[in-house]
């Protein structure tokens, strides 16, 4: 366990089984087949991709958000878009790392609506005697107060369990700047505890 705090909010606050939205791959790669026009070579890469990566692309959107149905809509819309560009995909090469981008896209499109809905509204009063939900509440605060890089770096190498290099790849920068972010993520988070 790396970074304990990061666990113990994951399991303990939010006791999910994080297995049980995975979709089935055959109901679905056989509706797939319906929609799509003929024969499409690309269709058993995708789904291979679809079945191999579905758990990691949600829970990195989980991850994300802190919100199941939310995490659910990200991963799905991601897949959709990898389904668009089937045939501009080069399947050789891994495409988790461009399913996570998207993903951390369409979750900053998401936070930025939701920022904009929610500018008027007066905060919300947590009731008293809920210490896991204040931690949690906490927790997120000091989320907000990271830059995009230092939580994306934290989300991957700490949540993901990435190596720096893995997540340098998903970010578009190096793998010192991954461990750089995340080091003064970490740090920040512990100064505001």
């Amino acid at each position: 366990m790396r970074f304990g705090m990061f666990e113990r909010v994951r399991f303990e606050v939010m006791p999910i089984d994080l297995t049980a939205p995975r979709p089935n791959p055959t109901a679905d790669a056989q509706a797939l087949r319906l929609v799509a026009s003929g024969p499409d070579p690309h269709a058993g890469a995708f789904e291979a991709a679809y079945t191999a990566a579905w758990l990691p692309v949600f829970r990195f959107a989980l991850a994300w958000t802190n919100d199941w149905s939310a995490a659910e809509d990200l991963a799905q819309e991601a897949f959709l878009r990898l389904w668009d560009r089937r045939a501009r995909v080069d399947w050789s090469t891994p495409v988790l790392p461009w399913l996570l981008v998207t993903t951390r896209r369409s979750a900053t499109d998401r936070f930025r609506r939701l920022r904009r809905a929610l500018a008027h509204r007066e905060p919300i009063a947590v009731a008293p005697g809920y210490d896991a939900r204040i931690e949690w509440l906490d927790l997120r605060a000091s989320f907000r107060a990271l830059s995009a890089l230092e939580r994306s770096a934290l989300v991957l190498t700490a949540l993901e369990d990435l190596d720096a290099a893995e997540a340098g790849a998903i970010l578009g920068i190096a793998a010192n700047a991954v461990r750089s972010a995340a080091s003064r993520g970490r740090r920040k988070l512990k100064e505001q505890r």
